[in-house]
């Protein structure tokens, strides 16, 4: 089948097209080929002020796998196939992953991204931003920022309830930028109500972060009463059914 369509990076942000779902390789592959930089880039990594060439993004194998809702094996295994194929360059270390498109002019419109690159030029350089550029932190719907969101990681009462791994994961979630750069993901929801967010991605639990929560927990409670049991086994055994039925009662109601 000979020729071509314009495929507009907004697309990603159409609320039919963009709900959670496991992507085909068909779906993983054009969603690399709308995130990847349309021009060179530069972002902070940590310390360090990191150059990404047109073509090019910089992620980790943990994001696509959310992003996808794949496991690691199969993300690994598809990329593979396309750096095989030709179809993109991989570099992996342990801070990031380094994702090139081949021949990534043949991908794009030239006569017509050059037009609108002409006209917008002062506009984009000002608003267009890929995951590595700061965006608007305030959403003016709903009212969340991007300090609650950090907060979370530091909130005791979430940390004992939900666990810091789940937490993270749903914070990384929520603060990956659109496509535009202009909002974050979160900020594109007509309501975001934190508590209950958080509660229905407990219950999803798509990487069992929760679960693994809940079960440290219960063990550290199992181990705080047989902690107590020992120190109490010299008081009297009325004094002792006592302190048994308290404590039982209370195992895994903090989680």
């Amino acid at each position: 089948m000979d020729g071509w369509i314009s495929l507009h990076r907004k697309i990603l942000e159409n609320p039919i097209l963009n709900r959670s779902r496991v992507y085909s390789n068909f779906e993983a592959w054009i969603w690399l080929l709308l995130k990847a930089n349309h021009k060179d880039n530069k972002f902070m990594l940590g310390t360090e002020l990191v150059k990404v060439k047109k073509g090019s993004m910089i992620t980790s194998q943990k994001k696509l796998c959310r992003q996808f809702r794949w496991g690691s094996t199969k993300l690994r295994n598809f990329l593979k196939v396309l750096q095989k194929d030709k179809m993109l360059l991989l570099e992996t270390n342990t801070q990031s992953t380094h994702i090139t498109i081949c021949n990534y002019e043949s991908y794009q419109d030239k006569q017509t991204s050059n037009k609108k690159q002409t006209k917008h030029a002062q506009h984009t350089d000002k608003t267009r931003t890929t995951t590595n550029n700061k965006v608007n932190k305030v959403n003016k719907v709903n009212k969340i920022t991007l300090q609650d969101f950090e907060d979370l990681l530091i909130n005791q009462e979430y940390l004992e309830k939900y666990g810091y791994a789940m937490l993270n994961e749903f914070v990384e979630y929520w603060i990956e930028p659109s496509i535009n750069g202009k909002k974050y993901r979160w900020q594109m929801q007509k309501a975001f109500k934190m508590s209950k967010r958080l509660s229905t991605w407990a219950s999803q639990d798509y990487k069992d972060t929760f679960k693994r929560h809940k079960e440290k927990m219960i063990q550290k409670e199992q181990d705080e009463y047989l902690k107590n049991a020992k120190k109490n086994a010299y008081k009297d055994s009325e004094y002792q059914d006592k302190e048994i039925k308290k404590m039982i009662s209370g195992i895994g109601k903090k989680v």
